[in-house]
């Protein structure tokens, strides 16, 4: 199949893309079996006319234009009506995990709850308008600042509620520390220093060739809130496997080394939890 023309896929990306964007699942966007973009972007034929391209895509900007017109109507009524409705976003917006506890939170302010979905193409004045004019209408009541605080809240309650978690590195908002580490920058430096420090290596040792960055050592282990190492698991690959004979011993002195290190704990909303630590040591 011969590649379309630049200009036309260009001009006609708007659609494909709103194709793709649109298969997140969303109970607002459920009903609208009738819109355009499900109705005549489903196949792209090579065929269609440049003026056909065109056509089809002022279709889909008058569409959304259109459901903008509506869902901002159905707003201004809602509001009127003492209405508020806050709105979970998925998509190209972060994820939060807390979304239970946000919504108990929301209800004790008579904020119903809803959610949608960010279109990567459509452009942002022409969908969720009514979430948007929601939004605007829950901080001029509440207060600019007002959702942030619950979430901070939100977020506390669902550390809390999950003691026995045991958290990723990103989900932390301070990772594991080795003792003296200050940055995240150090976490991966001074670690490796150390174990090298007191892990001399074997004299008939070959090292690895300039370029080789297969020859590593690394670990994973569980760190508990408490500061106490368990589950060590220990993955070791050598460029040169004539050094596979002193496998044992780097595993060894690895393990000794995470178990003799008085680890910090990582933090989420300034609670200690329980996380996964990841280490990777290179060989010489």
């Amino acid at each position: 199949m011969m590649m379309l023309n630049i200009g036309i896929k260009a001009l006609f990306s708007l659609s494909v893309l709103i194709l793709t964007c649109f298969a997140v699942k969303n109970k607002r966007f459920g009903n609208r079996s009738g819109s355009f973009h499900q109705l005549k972007s489903d196949t792209i034929p090579d065929s269609a006319s440049f003026a056909d391209r065109d056509r089809w895509i002022k279709e889909e900007k008058k569409y959304w234009d259109s459901t903008c017109q509506a869902e901002t109507k159905r707003a201004k009524f809602d509001i009127k009506n003492k209405k508020l409705v806050y709105f979970h976003y998925f998509g190209m917006v972060k994820q939060y995990r807390s979304n239970e506890e946000m919504n108990i939170l929301l209800r004790k302010n008579n904020i119903q709850i809803d959610s949608t979905a960010y279109l990567c193409t459509v452009p942002a004045e022409l969908q969720n308008c009514y979430a948007t004019l929601m939004g605007k209408e829950i901080d001029k009541k509440f207060g600019r600042k007002f959702i942030d605080s619950l979430r901070n809240i939100a977020e506390i309650q669902y550390v809390k509620k999950n003691p026995d978690k045991i958290y990723n590195f990103d989900e932390c908002d301070q990772i594991p520390r080795y003792p003296g580490d200050t940055t995240y920058e150090d976490f991966f430096k001074s670690y490796e220093r150390d174990f090298w420090k007191e892990t001399a290596y074997p004299d008939d040792f070959e090292s690895r060739k300039e370029g080789d960055y297969y020859s590593h050592i690394s670990a994973d282990f569980i760190l508990s809130k408490a500061g106490k190492v368990s589950e060590i698991k220990i993955d070791l690959k050598f460029q040169n496997k004539k050094n596979y004979k002193y496998s044992s011993y780097f595993i060894t002195h690895l393990k000794n080394f995470i178990n003799n290190t008085k680890w910090i704990p990582a933090k989420s909303m300034g609670i200690n939890v329980n996380s996964k630590v990841p280490l990777t040591l290179f060989f010489k």
